[in-house]
């Protein structure tokens, strides 16, 4: 009788062993599960990057192929000019006018009549080329940009010819801009250019190897792509930062997992303690009561 009774208490342990093995089996499906939706997730976003890679080697390419095509366009156009002119290309497309004598006179923002004489030639031309279906959808800012040198009369700080420089290539590059812009044989593009033209004064910012070649005027054409790749630079970051914070949010229910499946089989050992006390127990409870009862028989 003690045998059979002892045998179904070890049949009730058993069956709670297989109710935590079912337990552990659930907490590891539903892992899985988890698991598995973020590995897709983070596949998707894997290749949004990839195609946002794509994307800006696209533009760079398109960016560098726009910039040589209109260089040459420009060389081609000037080339004979530039000497004359004392001007020059760079291969960014700055078109830079050198000669200080012939610009402006010292001190003065009023454009000399040899300088309007060359603008005459040289913006309308300039335009033509700019406005051109291949690169005009592209054009961001057409800048006409003052320049001096550090000296400043009568300056003993900096800060004070600085200033005054700033002041005066600003007002240089404005009567640059407004004297172009009056020219007739540009009429047809002033909507644009009214969009996209600009005049802009920086005073010592970028000095070139003497005073003499600081004194100028540049005339640069900025395109958008630029503007595009920093466009696809902020979406590059944000898919980023969802797939640190995808990898952060499976560390921590790998964690929680493990967490989980440290604490439930030492709870079952517990348990399984805890009911071995107690067979032990009734154990001893039956051997008392078999002795208590042979006792009173040997009494009787």
């Amino acid at each position: 009788m003690a045998n059979s009774q002892k045998g179904n208490e070890w049949i009730s342990i058993s069956d709670m062993m297989a109710g935590v093995m079912m337990i552990f089996l659930l907490i590891a499906v539903s892992y899985m599960v988890v698991i598995s939706k973020t590995e897709k997730k983070l596949a998707i976003q894997n290749a949004e990057l990839l195609e946002l890679n794509r994307q800006m080697s696209d533009i760079a390419k398109t960016h560098k192929d726009l910039q040589m095509d209109l260089y040459q366009d420009l060389v081609s156009e000037f080339s004979s000019n530039l000497e004359r002119w004392n001007a020059e290309i760079d291969t960014d497309n700055t078109v830079r006018f050198k000669e200080p004598e012939i610009l402006f006179d010292q001190g003065q923002k009023e454009v000399k009549l040899r300088f309007k004489e060359i603008l005459d030639d040289f913006f309308p031309r300039y335009i033509k080329i700019l406005s051109q279906e291949k690169y005009k959808e592209d054009i961001e800012e057409i800048r006409i940009e003052g320049h001096t040198s550090t000296e400043w009369q009568n300056a003993n700080t900096l800060e004070s010819r600085y200033l005054g420089n700033a002041e005066l290539s600003q007002a240089r590059a404005l009567e640059v801009l407004k004297y172009c812009f009056s020219n007739k044989q540009i009429d047809a593009q002033k909507q644009w250019l009214i969009s996209v033209l600009r005049a802009n004064g920086l005073s010592f910012a970028k000095p070139l190897e003497t005073p003499e070649l600081s004194r100028r005027v540049e005339f640069k054409a900025l395109t958008k792509s630029n503007q595009k790749i920093l466009k696809i630079l902020n979406v590059n970051q944000e898919l980023q930062n969802t797939e640190s914070q995808g990898l952060e949010n499976v560390e921590l229910q790998n964690e929680d997992s493990q967490n989980a499946q440290s604490v439930e089989p030492q709870e079952a050992q517990n348990q399984e303690s805890q009911n071995i006390d107690n067979q032990e127990e009734k154990e001893i409870r039956r051997e008392e009561a078999t002795e208590n009862k042979e006792n009173k028989g040997k009494k009787a």
